[in-house]
C-alpha cells in the first residue's frame, strides 16, 4: 500500500495509511510507525508529505501499527493511470479550445 509521510522523529517515520484497507482489523488509527531500522539505506531522504510504500508487519492490541517498507517504483505502478490522465486532460484542452 501506498502512504504519506506524517511526521518525522527520532523513532522514524509517521505515516498515514489507507483505512479502508484496514477495515477488517482492528485499528484505532489510520497511520502506522515506519521504524528507521526498516528503511534501506539507500533510500533517498523522505520529507513530510512524501508518499511511500508500506505494508503492516503488526497489529497491536491496543490499535498501533508497526509497518515495513516496501520498494515502490511508483511511475510503475501508475503509468496506466498516468497515460489515461494525460489523454484524458488533452481531450478536454481541445474541446475547451474550440468552445472560445
Amino acid at each position: 500500500m501506498i502512504g504519506q509521510v506524517e511526521n518525522i522523529t527520532r523513532f522514524g517515520l509517521f505515516v498515514k495509511i489507507s483505512t479502508d484497507k484496514l477495515a477488517d482489523k482492528a485499528v484505532s488509527k489510520n497511520r502506522g510507525l515506519l521504524r528507521w531500522s526498516q528503511i534501506p539505506k539507500n533510500v533517498p531522504k523522505v520529507q513530510i508529505g512524501d508518499l511511500i510504500g508500506v505494508e503492516i508487519s503488526k497489529i497491536h492490541e491496543d490499535g498501533k501499527v508497526d509497518l515495513n517498507y516496501q520498494e515502490k517504483n511508483f511511475k510503475n505502478v501508475y503509468a496506466e493511470f498516468l497515460e489515461t490522465s494525460h489523454q484524458r486532460l488533452t481531450e478536454l484542452e481541445q474541446k475547451n479550445r474550440e468552445l472560445n
